[in-house]
C-alpha cells in the first residue's frame, strides 16, 4: 500500500511538472464540454419540434370539441356542427402523430432515431414507403457524423489514453531506471501497474466528470433517470478499461517507446476505422437491400389496380377479410360514393402492400441481425451500439419504434373503420377517447446492455491474462 501511496504522489507531481499533458487533458476536456452542447442544442431543437406538434394537435382539438357546440344559427357555425365527428373531417382537420421523443442520456450519444424521421402522422391512409420502410431521411447528418459525447469517448479518449501510457514502461528502460529499481528489490511490474492505474484513474475521471456534467444539462430537456445514467458511466468504464488492458499488452512486448506508440495508434486506426468499414462492406456485399423504388411502385400499381377492381368484388373482398362487419351489408354498399366502398379499398390496399413491405423488409432485417452479430468482434463497435442503446437513440430502438406505430395504425384503422362502415359519427365522450400513441420500452433490453458491458470486461481481463504470459526482460 506504502508503494502504491508512493507511485500516486509521484504520478501527480510528474503530472503537474508536464505543462504539454496538461495542455491535452484539458484540451480533451474541453472537447467533451463542446460535445455536450452540440448533443444538448440538437436535442432541443427536437424538442421544440415535438412540442409544436403537440400543441398544433391539441389547438386543432379544442377546435374540434369546439365543433360539436357551434352556433348553428351562422352558416359558418351550421358547416362546423354538421362535421362535427366526421370520421374523415377529423382525420383530415386533425391527425394524430406517433412521437419517438428523447430519452434521458440521449443529448450524449445521438444516433439512429435521430437521422430518421422521430415521429409518424397516423391515419387511415398512411404511406407505405416511410416509416421504417423508408430510406435515410437526413442524407447530410449522416455524412457529417455527430460530435456528441458517445464520439468523443469512442474516438478521441483512446488518443488520450495511448498519449499518456504508451511509453510508461519503454521510457524506464531507456533512461535505465528499471535497473536501478530491479537492484534495490522493487518489483518492476508492480510499478508498471501502478503507474498505468494512475492513468487509468485519471482518463476514467475526467469521463465521469464529462458524463456527470451531460446528466445534469440533459435534467434541464429531460427527466433523469438513474438506471441509465449507472450503465452509462459503467459501460464507459468498461471502454476505456478495454483500452489500458490493450495499452497494457503493447508495452509488455518490450519495444520501444516509438514502436509502442506506432503499434497504439495502428491498433486505433484498425478498430475505429478499418474493422468497422470491412464489416460494413461485408454485410452489404453479402446481405444488400433492393432499391426502394420497387416499394413505390408497388404502392403504386397497387393503388391502381384495386381502385380497378369491380365495387362488388371490392366490397365481397372486404367483408371476407372483416366478417364482423358482415351484418352491416346493405345493397347501397357498392355506389359511386359509399363510404364502405373507400373502406374495403383502403382495407385492401394496406393488405397488399403490408406483404410486399414484408418481403422488401427481410432484407434490411437479414441486414441488421449481420451487423448485430458482427458487433461482438469489434469491442469499439460494440460500445458504441451500448451507448446508443442505453441513449434509446440506437438501431434496435427506431424498428421498435416503428414496430410499434405499425400496430398502432391498424389499431387506429379499426377504430375509425367501425364509424365509417356503419355511418357514424364520433360523439364528443368518443373524441375524447380515441387512440392514443404511447411508446413502449424494449423488452430484455438494460440485460441485453448489461451482458455488452460484462463483454468488455471479460475481453479486457482476457487481455491482461494474455499479457502476464509474456515474459519481461530487465
Amino acid at each position: 500500500m506504502q508503494l502504491l501511496k508512493t507511485i500516486f504522489l509521484f504520478e501527480l507531481r510528474l503530472l503537474a511538472r508536464q505543462k504539454f499533458i496538461l495542455l491535452l487533458i484539458g484540451f480533451f476536456f474541453l472537447t467533451g464540454i463542446y460535445s455536450i452542447y452540440y448533443g444538448y442544442r440538437f436535442t432541443q431543437k427536437q424538442l421544440l419540434a415535438i412540442d409544436s406538434l403537440e400543441s398544433g394537435y391539441q389547438k386543432k382539438y379544442k377546435e374540434l370539441e369546439a365543433s360539436f357546440s357551434a352556433d348553428i344559427t351562422t352558416t359558418e357555425g351550421k358547416t362546423l356542427f354538421n362535421q362535427a365527428g366526421i370520421p374523415s373531417v377529423i382525420e383530415y382537420k386533425n391527425p394524430l402523430n406517433a412521437v419517438h421523443k428523447p430519452q434521458s442520456v440521449s443529448i450524449l450519444s445521438i444516433g439512429q432515431r435521430d437521422i430518421q424521421p422521430y415521429y409518424d402522422v397516423i391515419t387511415r391512409r398512411r404511406n407505405f414507403v416511410q416509416g421504417s420502410n423508408a430510406e435515410i431521411s437526413n442524407p447530410e447528418m449522416q455524412a457529417s457524423g455527430n460530435f456528441d459525447l458517445a464520439y468523443v469517448m469512442i474516438y478521441l479518449i483512446p488518443i488520450l489514453a495511448i498519449a499518456l501510457t504508451y511509453n510508461t514502461w519503454s521510457k524506464e528502460k531507456e533512461q535505465q531506471t528499471d535497473k536501478l529499481l530491479s537492484l534495490q528489490g522493487i518489483y518492476f511490474g508492480k510499478i508498471i501497474g501502478y503507474k498505468l492505474a494512475f492513468r487509468f484513474l485519471l482518463v476514467g475521471l475526467m469521463v465521469w466528470l464529462l458524463s456527470i456534467v451531460g446528466f445534469i444539462i440533459s435534467a434541464k430537456l429531460i427527466a433523469f433517470d438513474l438506471t441509465a445514467a449507472i450503465l452509462w458511466l459503467i459501460s464507459a468504464s468498461a471502454y476505456i478499461f478495454f483500452w489500458f488492458a490493450i495499452t497494457f499488452f503493447i508495452i509488455r512486448l518490450g519495444k520501444s517507446s516509438v514502436h509502442n506508440a506506432l503499434y497504439l495508434l495502428g491498433l486505433w486506426c484498425a478498430l475505429l476505422i478499418l474493422l468497422p468499414a470491412l464489416c460494413n462492406t461485408v454485410v452489404r456485399l453479402y446481405y444488400p437491400i433492393p432499391l426502394k423504388t420497387d416499394a413505390a411502385v408497388a404502392l403504386r400499381e397497387n393503388s391502381e389496380a384495386v381502385w380497378a377492381m369491380p365495387r362488388k368484388l371490392l366490397i365481397d373482398t372486404f367483408y371476407l377479410n372483416n366478417p364482423k362487419y358482415s351484418h352491416l351489408r346493405e345493397a347501397a354498399d357498392t355506389s359511386e360514393t359509399s363510404n364502405k366502398r373507400f373502406a374495403a379499398y383502403y382495407d385492401l390496399l394496406g393488405r397488399r402492400m403490408t406483404r410486399s413491405i414484408e418481403h422488401y423488409n427481410q432484407y434490411p432485417a437479414a441486414q441488421n441481425k449481420a451487423v448485430g452479430n458482427l458487433n461482438w468482434i469489434n469491442p469499439a463497435t460494440k460500445t458504441q451500439y451500448l451507448l446508443n442503446g442505453i441513449a434509446g437513440t440506437g438501431l434496435n430502438d427506431y424498428l421498435s419504434y416503428q414496430e410499434q406505430v405499425n400496430a398502432f395504425q391498424k389499431t387506429w384503422v379499426d377504430f375509425m373503420t367501425g364509424y365509417i362502415i356503419s355511418d357514424k359519427k364520433l360523439n364528443l365522450n368518443d373524441l375524447r377517447n380515441l387512440p392514443q400513441f404511447k411508446l413502449k420500452s424494449i423488452k430484455n433490453k438494460n440485460q441485453n446492455i448489461i451482458a455488452g458491458i460484462l463483454y468488455l470486461f471479460g475481453i479486457s481481463f482476457c487481455i491482461i491474462f494474455l499479457s502476464k504470459k509474456i515474459p519481461v526482460k530487465i
